[in-house]
């Protein structure tokens, strides 16, 4: 009898954890030449490009009568990787037309690997397809799977999903007067003293509560102060010296409500970019990054754990109480 209960126990143990989400089978369609389907990636060439997800039958074929997901609450996109910001719409119909009073769209949190959209509770019986929009940012999204999912299925991929990282393209960056950006180089040039140069969220696409902070890569850097401004008008920033390779700013309380990130310098300051994202970790340590200089006479130099070092032994970047990341070795 004994036997029996735990075997019992270790079954029902197994149904209970087992997802009841279905997994939905389809095509993207894209609306024109500015979105490109590659394999299981879409890519989004400018702004506000589409495409749209037809459902197929059992047989494989595009249907477009009707997809009855009655028993869920939304339509989950499980995605890989993520570097454009998009929102999702439904479409439903009467069996005969679209009825476009009936849709429901979502803005997807950036850089989040579960995307969902409500399905209308009246009509869900009747799916017709839904699409998928980036926003003024280009970008691309790679899709593993595609689940019509209950609320509860929803919260668990969620918490099994964690954001990572969310890069920002360097294919447009174009908030900020007093400054401009070659695409071509990923070269942000200052033009008058205290201008910038970065991206600006619209006001759908700003919850970037699941991430720590905000990182800049350069290739070759003036100094500066890299800058993260939140709705509540406060803001966090970092100012570094010229040489810096990696700046990273910690984001505030306001996260949630993010508005935009950019570079500030001086004029004649620029800026060539390797890589700019938002991060799931926060800064380790203090450090920076190391950058080789000239040893300068008189110059005293020390080690991590404060020990004096007759010679330089590796560049490094340290980040001082006053903020300023200051390179102390070659």
């Amino acid at each position: 009898m004994r036997k029996k209960t735990a075997c019992f126990l270790a079954a029902m143990l197994f149904t209970t954890s087992m997802y009841a989400m279905k997994e939905i089978t389809g095509e993207f369609q894209p609306w024109d030449g500015n979105s490109v389907v590659n394999g299981n990636t879409l890519n989004f060439l400018g702004d506000w490009n589409g495409m749209t997800f037809k459902f197929f039958d059992d047989e494989g074929c595009v249907y477009e009568g009707g997809l009855d997901l009655s028993g869920y609450d939304v339509i989950v996109l499980k995605m890989s990787d993520t570097s454009c910001m998009f929102k999702m719409k439904v479409e439903y119909t009467d069996g005969t037309k679209q009825q476009d009073s009936w849709g429901t769209e979502a803005a997807a949190q950036p850089g989040a690997l579960i995307a969902a959209v409500p399905l209308n509770s009246a009509h869900k019986d009747m799916v017709k397809d839904f699409f998928i929009q980036n926003a003024k940012y280009p970008g691309t999204i790679t899709i593993d799977k595609i689940y019509a999912c209950t609320s509860a299925e929803y919260a668990q991929l969620l918490a099994e999903n964690k954001a990572a990282k969310f890069n920002l393209t360097l294919k447009k960056i174009e908030e900020g007067g007093g400054s401009s950006y070659n695409p071509d180089t990923h070269t942000i040039t200052i033009e008058s003293d205290g201008s910038h140069r970065g991206w600006y969220f619209d006001s759908e696409y700003r919850d970037f509560s699941a991430f720590k902070s905000f990182v800049a890569d350069f290739q070759t850097s003036s100094a500066g102060e890299l800058c993260v401004e939140y709705d509540d008008n406060t803001s966090t920033s970092a100012p570094f010296e010229a040489g810096t390779p990696n700046v990273s700013v910690t984001l505030g309380s306001g996260k949630n409500k993010l508005r935009q990130v950019y570079v500030k310098g001086n004029a004649g300051a620029t800026y060539v970019l390797k890589e700019a994202y938002f991060s799931s970790e926060g800064p380790a340590t203090g450090i920076s990054g190391y950058q080789s200089v000239q040893n300068d006479q008189g110059t005293e130099y020390y080690s991590l754990d404060g020990k004096r070092q007759t010679v330089p032994r590796r560049g490094i970047m340290i980040q001082k109480k006053n903020g300023v990341t200051k390179k102390i070795a070659r």
